[in-house]
């Protein structure tokens, strides 16, 4: 079973082009979105929170991959997309 209507939100600007699949999509009805007026304040609270662990991550991320593991996830959703919620990417 297919979980539909999602959201992705880009946040900030990619300093290189970026390039994906449309049909991912288009199939699960997902919506785009960009986001630049965050705060400097707004990241440290988030930050904070997860740190303290006010965040329910268990719950609302099911999985957290670095950078270099984007690809493999990204395959990993396409092809088993109900298995997945949220998937986090670490860069720090």
């Amino acid at each position: 079973m297919w979980r539909l209507l999602g959201r992705v939100v880009y946040i900030g600007y990619a300093k290189e082009l970026i390039e994906y699949e449309t049909r991912l999509f288009v199939q699960k009805e997902l919506d785009i979105l960009g986001s630049r007026n965050a705060l400097p304040e707004d990241f440290r609270e988030v930050i904070r929170m997860l740190d303290e662990h006010r965040f329910p991550v268990e719950d609302a991320v099911s999985s957290i991959v670095s950078i270099d593991e984007v690809p493999r996830a990204q395959a990993d959703w396409s092809a088993n997309p109900a298995c997945f919620s949220k998937i986090m990417v670490r860069v720090a």
